[in-house]
Parts: C-alpha cells; sequence; structure tokens
C-alpha cells in the first residue's frame, strides 16, 4: 500500500573538552560529550506499532504507546580520556593511549518500522493452486482457501542507543630522520546494538504433508518481528604501522593488523555469507561468533616515488623528467560464512521472517569441515554437515568457516610535462589488480544447493585505463 513516509527527528550534541600538559613530556586531555537524538516520529501519525504489552496494533501516540513507539534515551553520555608521553632525551619514543565512548547516530531501522504494520503495510504470499492460478489482474484473491495473516513489526518500549566503548595503547618511534614505527593494541567493546529477532516464531515441528502455513501461538499474525537494543560486540587487535616520509622523492606507508571480532548480529540487514537473523529466536545466544567482517590477518602497503630524472635538460628533459609512479598493495585472509539451508527448506517448521531476507536453518555439524587444500570445486568439506531430523535445528554455528583471502595490487604510472609556467599536461597509466589474480567471492554455503561448496565468482580482473588531463 501507498503510505508516504514522512520522518522527523531531531538531534542536539553538546560536548567539553581540555589538555593539560602536566610535564613538557607528558600531556592528558579528556572530555565529556552528552549527545540526544529524538526518536523519528511520522509527521501526521499514520504508522501503527505492535504493542507487546497488549498483544495488538496500537495507533501510535495512542493507549500510552509513544508517537514513535518507544521511549526516548536520555542517558547517552559519552567520556573520553587520552594521554601523550614522550620518553628518553632523544624524545624519539611516545607512549600514546586513550579511552573514549562513542554512542551511534539515531538508526534508520526504528523510524522504518512504524511503517511496516497493517494496514499501511501488508506482507502477504499468494501461491498458484490446482483450479485457483494466479492472474495479474486479481494478484491478491479474497477467496484464497486458506487463512494466510499479515506480519506485525514491534519495537522494545525502553529501546536504548547503541553504543561502543573504544581503548587503545600504543608505542610510537622515530627510527631514522623521516621514518616512524608505531606498534598498538586497539580494543572496543560495543554494547546495546541493534538487532531483531521473531517473538511469534513457533517451537520446531514436523509439519503435516500438504499444510500451506506455519502455526504460530499467536495465529493472528505470521511473523512478529521485535527491533531490541541486546546484540554486542567486542574487538582486539595488534595494529603495526611503518611510515617513510617523503624524502628524495620517495614515501611510504605499511600497515598491518591482527585481529579478531566477535558478536551476534554483525548488522541490522542480511549480508553476504550470515543473514544477521537467529535461527532460533528464542535462543539468540547461539548466534555468537565471529563477525561477518573479521579478518585475522590484513597488510597494506602504499608508495609514491618520483623518478629521478630532473637533471636531463631540452629534448631528453622533455622526455624522461616528470616521471611518477604510485602503488597499492593488499593482503588479507578470508572473511567468514555460515553454512545453511535452502532458504526455501523449513527443515525445522518454523517459518520465516521478513526481517530475516531469506534467513533459514542450519545443518548439523558431523565431521571436521576444513579442508587441507580447498579448490573452486570444494572449497569445505561438504560432507561434514547434513539435515537434521525434520522439527528440529542445526547444530552448525555461525560463521565457523572462512572463505577466500583477497590479493591485490594497484599501480600507476604519471608523466608530467610542464608546457608553459602554469600549463602542465599530465599522463597517466593505471592498472587495478595488476597481476590479474583471481579474488574468489564466498562459496555456495547452502546445503541442499547442487553447487554447494563450490566458487561460482570472483571479484573483478585486471582493469588498465589511460588518461591525458591538462591543468592551468
Amino acid at each position: 500500500m501507498d503510505n508516504p513516509q514522512q520522518i522527523r527527528t531531531e538531534s542536539y550534541n553538546f560536548f567539553i573538552n581540555d589538555s593539560y600538559r602536566i610535564t613538557p613530556r607528558l600531556t592528558l586531555n579528556g572530555g565529556l560529550r552528552y549527545e540526544y537524538n529524538s526518536p523519528a516520529v511520522d509527521a501526521e501519525d499514520r504508522a501503527n506499532i505492535y504493542d507487546v504489552a497488549t498483544r495488538n496494533l496500537v495507533a501510535v501516540g495512542t493507549n500510552g504507546v509513544p508517537r514513535s513507539g518507544f521511549d526516548a534515551d536520555k542517558n547517552n553520555f559519552a567520556p573520553r580520556v587520552g594521554f601523550a608521553w614522550t620518553l628518553g632525551e632523544d624524545e624519539k619514543t611516545v607512549l600514546r593511549g586513550g579511552y573514549g565512548v562513542y554512542y551511534d547516530q539515531s538508526p534508520l531501522a526504528p523510524a522504518e518500522a512504524l511503517y511496516f504494520n497493517s494496514p499501511f503495510f501488508d506482507n502477504n504470499i499468494f501461491f498458484s493452486l490446482p483450479g485457483l492460478p494466479l492472474t495479474l489482474n486479481d494478484p491478491f484473491p479474497s477467496f484464497f482457501p486458506f487463512p494466510l495473516p499479515d506480519s506485525a513489526l514491534a519495537i522494545q518500549r525502553d529501546l536504548r542507543t547503541g553504543y561502543m566503548q573504544h581503548w587503545n595503547f600504543n608505542v610510537e618511534r622515530q627510527l631514522w630522520r623521516a621514518s616512524v614505527l608505531e606498534v598498538a593494541y586497539v580494543g572496543s567493546k560495543g554494547t546495546k546494538l541493534l538487532t531483531a529477532r521473531d517473538i511469534n516464531q513457533p517451537q520446531p515441528s514436523v509439519l503435516p504433508p500438504g499444510l500451506p502455513f506455519v502455526p504460530r501461538p499467536d495465529p493472528r499474525f505470521d511473523d512478529i518481528d521485535l527491533l531490541e537494543s541486546r546484540a554486542n560486540s567486542s574487538y582486539n587487535a595488534m595494529q603495526v604501522r611503518f611510515q617513510q616520509r617523503l624524502t628524495r622523492g620517495f614515501s611510504a606507508l605499511a600497515s598491518y593488523t591482527w585481529s579478531k571480532s566477535i558478536d551476534d548480529a554483525s548488522n541490522f540487514f542480511s549480508s553476504a555469507g550470515d543473514p544477521n537473523f537467529p535461527q532460533n529466536s528464542f535462543n539468540v545466544a547461539a548466534e555468537r561468533g565471529r563477525s561477518n567482517f573479521d579478518v585475522a590477518h590484513r597488510l597494506s602497503v602504499s608508495y609514491s616515488y618520483a623518478l629521478p630524472f630532473r637533471r636531463y635538460e631540452g629534448v631528453a628533459g622533455t622526455l624522461l623528467n616528470g616521471w611518477e609512479t604510485y602503488g597499492i598493495v593488499t593482503l588479507q585472509t578470508g572473511r567468514p560464512f555460515t553454512v545453511a539451508l535452502l532458504s526455501e527448506i523449513d527443515n525445522s517448521g518454523t517459518g520465516r521472517s521478513i526481517l530475516g531476507f531469506g534467513a533459514n536453518d542450519r545443518p548439523n555439524l558431523v565431521g571436521n569441515p576444513e579442508l587441507s587444500d580447498p579448490t573452486t570445486l570444494q572449497w569445505f568439506n561438504t560432507t561434514a554437515f547434513a539435515f537434521p531430523p525434520p522439527g528440529t535445528f542445526g547444530n552448525a554455528g555461525r560463521n565457523i568457516l572462512d572463505g577466500p583471502g583477497f590479493q591485490n595490487v594497484n599501480a600507476s604510472l604519471l608523466k608530467n610535462t610542464r608546457i608553459t609556467e602554469r600549463v602542465n599536461l599530465q599522463f597517466r597509466a593505471e592498472a587495478f589488480n595488476l597481476f590479474n589474480h583471481p579474488n574468489f567471492n564466498l562459496p555456495d554455503n547452502f546445503l541442499g544447493s547442487p553447487t554447494f561448496g563450490r566458487i561460482t565468482s570472483a571479484r573483478d580482473p585486471r582493469h588498465i585505463q589511460f588518461g591525458l588531463k591538462l591543468l592551468f
């Protein structure tokens, strides 16, 4: 149905910060920030919300339900503190550390949730039956023989603003006149992050043959998705950085990260390799695992170099002077993914959620899923996964396997030719994925698919482009 969205919200931010130099070598800084993001409302209150307390759809702004569907969070205080301490007589070593709390900005999902309830939104699935074909002129027949209840969407009444606690400690050392080495420990913890689950999910059961819908605890509705601020995350990393500042036309920056990120929902919406929606909405603890974006090792090296041909004059100078090269090398290990059943296979008999975006049951893990020498034809041990008995959830965990790594080199070659004092002609040759290394996408992770365990696609191959630019 057509329901124009007229979302209104306000944001107020206040902060105070100060730095204090205790000694010439030790500086402390601290501050406090306060943020208030008002819950979004519809300008004309054209919205209904499922009220968990009364188990009914209620118009916003009535019967004690706020216009936004949830109460405002007015407790968003964010302290920050840090220090910098220079060591040694040569003053070439610096210790730094800090801690801070950072709040999420008002997310879009709760505001959008206002519009996902009847009668302003209708999500019914109709399908053809013998003697009852679906037609374009009547795709939603009123005489459909089976009851197909609407979905509903609810918001945790005391929904809180998600926040991140971030801390770090690093040692920086000047090695030579223009080079710096830094080693750091970085950590963070996310709390009260936004996520969702189906509070009308039925208990696992074996459905009788031919039953066209899943019986739910509240038969008036299909899934009832509850937006909650219950997810959490943790991140720990060692980070190493080497920087060579511009010297004789050359500069470089190399960064290496060894890290691990864990959470129970990496995003509000589905992402490649994981639906970010619980298999069992009444056992969300089983969703804790590696984050969808977790990469254990990552190395990035970039450089720029002005080729030393500037001593030539005349025609030779025109041809040889002004050449520069730039490049970025990226190497990283693969990110994790979740093995699941095909979305059309409701093995547990618990139905589907509109916020699950095709979220499906997981299989049982019956062996070691890792292979010592994976290939594109079999990236993991497919025989390690099996269909659970009908009416049960699978025991395979979330994000237990790694996808392919990533190796890439981008490089460019530039030639600057000065035509006059104010006019310069620049020629550019740029190559992306210079060595045409195949960087594969995630394998087919759906048990029941004919290509289960295979890699069927890859990222972009090598691209080369040329450009000519006149600067004046």
